[in-house]
């Protein structure tokens, strides 16, 4: 190794590179600064130095060079997903949806996983759909996943997964994997069904850019936009429009939306955040307007204002990266801040508990999750609590009842 190479492998990055690398990754994927996080962005400053020297990599971020922007993609890559993650939307695919493209006779269901991480949500949605359609066999199944890093992309080909993948809270609902037991053990890899791969195919697309392909059906584009910057964030829902048929479906995750894109209007109830694109008014009747109205904005984000919800939304985030990240003072820190802008938010005081259980601290954790119990036995048990996930009460109940019966539990 030459004096010049070593020098390179060890130079740290210094806070001039992590903000250009900051910058590029803001402008090339579309997350907010906050979505960003300090340590995978040092990670792979730190790889990247040991490729080139530090001018080098100045250029090359300046010229937006494919290899670092791929590695940038890859460090804010957030591919926190599970198997039939949101059932409820599953259920309505199964119930309401699938019944309609049969009364349709259609040919061809095309589906688009935007943003599908490592490929849970689109090898999960073609197994409901097979099992959903399996009365119409005529019609043809297409589900598109896209994602931004190929990593993710190479993980999801490979179609084997783990107990991660594979969480209680969303119970496997379509055959699904190469086994003969239909709920396989969760602590096990598995392999997704032959049948099931041969309905998906990836790609590597960017959802700030323009997509080549036929309308779809159904998109889902799910815990994604909430990373986004807002702008970033109008400008992927733009794009996700643009491919939606004129009937269409787009479903959401919790967090991902700060108001209804105005082209759409809610398809079932309004918390499941699934929407149908509206109908085209008849080109042969003008609409009517008021000349004193005052008008609307077109932004499908429209009025972006930054509610007390909108910051609650955004320290959760904060917190559930930190906590990925195992920076576990740093996401303390994050839940405090939570709870002080919402006493009451239940998501927030069952985080912090499991977090002191993790750090050792089975005092801490039991008062919490006892306060955790006693708030949602308050609710009704199948009263819909918002958060990351929405959930009902009765999840927060039992989750704190296993938790305090429990060795940790008694503290």
């Amino acid at each position: 190794m030459t004096r010049e190479e070593s020098t390179s492998r060890d130079a740290a990055p210094d806070a001039a590179l992590l903000e250009a690398l900051a910058a590029a990754a803001a402008a090339f994927t579309g997350f907010s600064r906050e979505a960003i996080l300090p340590d995978p962005l040092a990670r792979t400053a730190r790889e990247l130095l040991s490729i080139w020297q530090r001018d080098e990599l100045f250029a090359r971020i300046k010229r937006g060079d494919e290899r670092v922007l791929l590695a940038l993609a890859q460090a804010v890559s957030v591919a926190e997903t599970f198997f039939f993650r949101h059932p409820e939307q599953f259920r309505f695919i199964e119930d309401v949806l699938a019944p309609r493209w049969i009364a349709r006779h259609s040919e061809i269901v095309r589906i688009w996983s935007a943003g599908c991480a490592t490929g849970e949500e689109a090898y999960s949605l073609a197994a409901t759909l097979q099992q959903a359609l399996s009365s119409a066999p005529q019609i043809r199944i297409d589900v598109l996943a896209t994602d931004l890093a190929p990593r993710n992309l190479a993980l999801a080909q490979a179609a084997t997964y783990g107990a991660w993948s594979q969480r209680e809270s969303a119970p496997i609902r379509a055959p699904l994997f190469e086994a003969q037991d239909a709920q396989p053990a969760r602590n096990k890899f598995v392999r997704v069904l032959e049948s099931v791969r041969g309905v998906v195919r990836f790609a590597e697309h960017n959802l700030l850019a323009p997509l080549d392909e036929s309308p779809f059906d159904l998109i889902l584009c799910r815990n994604v936009l909430v990373y986004f910057s807002p702008a970033a964030a109008e400008r992927a829902l733009d794009g996700l429009m643009r491919q939606l048929a004129p009937d269409g479906v787009m479903m959401f995750g919790s967090m991902d939306l700060h108001a209804a894109p105005q082209a759409l209007m809610h398809e079932g109830p309004a918390e499941s955040l699934i929407f149908r694109r509206r109908p085209e008014p008849p080109t042969s009747v003008p609409r009517r307007t008021n000349p004193d109205a005052t008008p609307q904005s077109e932004s499908p984000l429209a009025p972006e204002v930054k509610t007390n919800a909108r910051v609650v939304n955004e320290v959760h985030l904060r917190a559930l990266m930190q906590l990925e990240s195992r920076e576990l003072v740093q996401a303390e820190q994050s839940l405090r801040a939570l709870l002080a802008l919402a006493p009451d938010y239940l998501p927030g005081l069952l985080e912090r508990a499991l977090l002191h259980a993790r750090r050792g601290e089975p005092a801490a954790a039991t008062a919490l999750m006892r306060e955790v119990h006693r708030r949602a036995r308050a609710l009704a048990p199948e009263a819909d609590v918002a958060g990351p996930q929405t959930l009902p009460a009765r999840f927060y109940l039992e989750s704190a009842e296993a938790f305090l019966r429990s060795a940790g539990g008694r503290g």
